[in-house]
């Protein structure tokens, strides 16, 4: 596909703005984003390609959210509903996922771990009434230990990937869960309008665990190298 939809869409919306020249083209970003470069009343859009194969109604919403971006400099809501609804679809995941994973170099992309697997944790998860999902998001073990961001979700593309600092038997399995527990809570808010994934609700329903603070306590101890 070549970028002449995007760019046709990109004019539509900045001949609205009073723009008098507009690019836009697709870039192979790791992650679902655009950036811009102004001058003046032109403008130049670098787009992820993951909206390579969208439809073209979903071109035109995407550049009408980035200049209305552009003009309120403001994380508000970003995305009309029907773009989020489509974003949040199987049908996205589908056409994006294989990509994602492709270009996220540390992921071990298995939820088997040496000590601990993932889609256990998460059955147990199920079990204590704290995960409740219709499709199990993609679940997987980083290559490389992190302590200092020991998980991290792609609400787009539904993959949660675990620090392998907690495949690790001298961590306790309830340790382990309790990361997980907190990716999942990212799974099921979706997409926040305002970029504020860890407010109030978010700590309350985290707490619903039922070893938090041990749980807690330990990843400071891992955090800090003891």
């Amino acid at each position: 596909m070549t970028d002449q939809p995007l760019l046709a869409a990109f004019r539509r919306a900045g001949s609205t703005d009073g723009f008098s020249s507009v690019e836009a083209s697709f870039h192979p970003f790791k992650e679902f984003k655009a950036q811009w470069t102004r001058r003046g009343d032109e403008v130049n859009f670098l787009v992820t390609d993951y909206l390579e194969r969208a439809p073209p109604v979903m071109l035109d919403d995407f550049a009408g959210c980035m200049f209305q971006r552009m003009r309120t400099k403001r994380r508000s809501e970003m995305y009309s509903p029907r773009m989020k609804e489509w974003m949040l679809s199987d049908d996205f995941v589908k056409l994006n996922r294989p990509l994602y994973l492709q270009r996220s170099r540390n992921l071990a992309r298995s939820h088997a771990g040496r000590c601990y697997d993932l889609r256990e944790g998460l059955d147990r998860l199920k079990a204590m009434g704290l995960v409740s999902t219709q499709r199990d998001p993609y679940l997987t073990w980083t290559r490389k230990p992190n302590l200092q961001r020991l998980g991290y979700t792609s609400v787009l593309m539904k993959v949660v990937a675990i620090s392998s600092a907690m495949d690790d038997s001298r961590v306790p399995q309830f340790v382990s869960d309790y990361v997980l527990h907190h990716e999942m809570i990212h799974i099921s808010d979706g997409l926040r309008a305002n970029g504020t994934y860890h407010d109030t609700e978010f700590h309350r329903r985290e707490k619903a665990y039922p070893h938090w603070r041990e749980a807690e306590a330990w990843l400071k101890r891992l955090a800090s190298g003891r």
